[in-house]
């Protein structure tokens, strides 16, 4: 069986990001956090957003870096980015809740100030 050498392509073609398509770069092997002789894969940190993960994109050339690019960032503008917060109507019961927390622990402290001037006097 004979192998046509010219129509293979390289191995490796132009790493990317998977979330902002930035360029990455070999980090080395990561080793499990439980298991730590158990190697967990090969590991990539982007230059751009600071990705850090086994998932790369490879492609073939600069064009398609452009594409990828385009692609990733019309994607994420139509994705809701979530960050914590509170509800209005929950913010008003957990500051209470705070002030009650606080108001116990100091009369914690005022106790146990009282009870120690009391068996030290």
């Amino acid at each position: 069986m004979k192998i046509n050498l010219s129509k293979l392509k390289h191995m490796q073609g132009i790493q990317i990001c998977p979330l902002c398509g930035g360029k990455t770069e070999y980090a080395g092997i990561s080793s499990g956090h439980i298991f730590p002789a158990i190697h967990t894969g090969q590991m990539y940190v982007c230059s751009e957003c600071g990705y850090q993960g086994s998932f790369i994109i490879e492609v073939d050339s600069l064009d398609d870096v452009r594409k990828m690019k385009e692609a990733l960032h019309e994607y994420s503008e139509n994705v809701e980015k979530s960050t914590f917060s509170f509800p209005e109507k929950w913010i008003r019961f957990w500051k209470v809740i705070l002030y009650i927390s606080i108001a116990g622990l100091l009369i914690n402290i005022i106790g146990i100030l009282i009870q120690i001037s009391f068996y030290s006097g």
